[in-house]
């Protein structure tokens, strides 16, 4: 099978879980091409490819723009499948909404929407994750790419209910349309912790920082991904209005993937505030994979397929059901 994967990252999550998608892809024998988006990528043509994966992290409730914008450029033939795998740092239930624009794009080129997986990656901005919660988060993200995996060659489609609700809180939530050009008059560097790296030049998917007359300069198509900020090591980029929501160090995924789930569960039924959402996505996440495993060992063993194996949605619940 020819499977594209086309997505948008941030701070590299995205990127870290496509890397896990197409090495997964290619291990059951599929033939992978993938595409990252940013302001120079290729309109790629997606006409010989049997699936169409699409990634991205949520901002605000929403698919970020140069995604969105992307998808736009993009021709598919009708019934061509696709599935949408995308990630947050919490699994409030108006993120259900986040993929209705890309959805619509879709529909109207009448490709058919065969998957929706919502992964849970650590947060860039608002509060750093402790580091035992990532380890017990990217163990959780693993269970569901195998899941994800089994599902697309099976035919299982898992979707992720949204409604009128859900997509009009969204909408109104999408401030990302004029945030980012707003709060990009107040970037600044200082000059005096700045090393001169320029990595943060070099790595802006939207090409929007540069060096003027020895200084660097931001332009206005921020898209407030915090990829600059997060990476610089010497934490000399002032972030204008999120300045005080700052993560100032990046997380070392690989390192903490490689280390494996903590010996204690950090999310436990006793878990409250902010954490409360993770109970029910966990246990999903747990459920969905125990029946995954159980399928395909019936199907290694030659036994007929699972009768109560998820499908058409019934996988997704707790996210339906996600605290608000």
């Amino acid at each position: 099978m020819r499977t594209l994967l086309i997505y948008y990252t941030g701070t590299y999550n995205t990127r870290y879980l496509t890397d896990m998608a197409e090495n997964a892809l290619k291990s059951r024998g599929h033939d992978v091409t993938r595409i990252e988006v940013r302001r120079d990528a290729p309109v790629i043509d997606t006409d010989g490819f049997d699936l169409v994966g699409i990634g991205y992290p949520i901002y605000g409730f929403n698919s970020p723009l140069p995604l969105n914008r992307y998808i736009k450029k993009l021709r598919f033939r009708k019934g061509q499948r696709y599935f949408i795998y995308k990630n947050s740092g919490e699994t409030f239930a108006i993120n259900n909404a986040s993929d209705r624009v890309i959805k619509r794009r879709m529909k109207r080129r009448g490709a058919t929407l065969v998957g929706q997986y919502h992964f849970v990656m650590p947060y860039n901005i608002h509060f750093p994750f402790d580091r035992d919660f990532i380890r017990e988060l990217l163990d959780k993200d693993k269970k569901l790419l195998e899941v994800m995996t089994h599902d697309l060659e099976s035919g299982n489609i898992a979707k992720i209910k949204s409604n009128i609700f859900y997509d009009i809180a969204s909408a109104v939530v999408s401030v990302q349309k004029i945030g980012g050009f707003v709060n990009s008059f107040f970037y600044r560097v200082d000059a005096e912790k700045c090393v001169g790296c320029m990595r943060c030049v070099r790595e802006c998917p939207e090409q929007n920082i540069s060096v003027r007359k020895g200084k660097i300069v931001f332009g206005h198509r921020c898209d407030m991904c915090m990829r600059c900020s997060f990476y610089c090591p010497a934490d000399a980029i002032k972030t204008g209005f999120l300045e005080g929501w700052k993560v100032r160090e990046y997380y070392d995924l690989g390192e903490l993937s490689a280390e494996g789930p903590p010996t204690e569960p950090y999310i436990t039924e006793r878990s409250r505030g902010f954490y409360k959402c993770y109970i029910r996505t966990f246990a999903d996440i747990e459920r969905r994979y125990a029946e995954t495993k159980k399928a395909e060992a019936s199907k290694q063993s030659g036994g007929m397929p699972m009768s109560d194996a998820p499908a058409n949605g019934a996988g997704s619940d707790e996210e339906n059901r996600a605290e608000v």
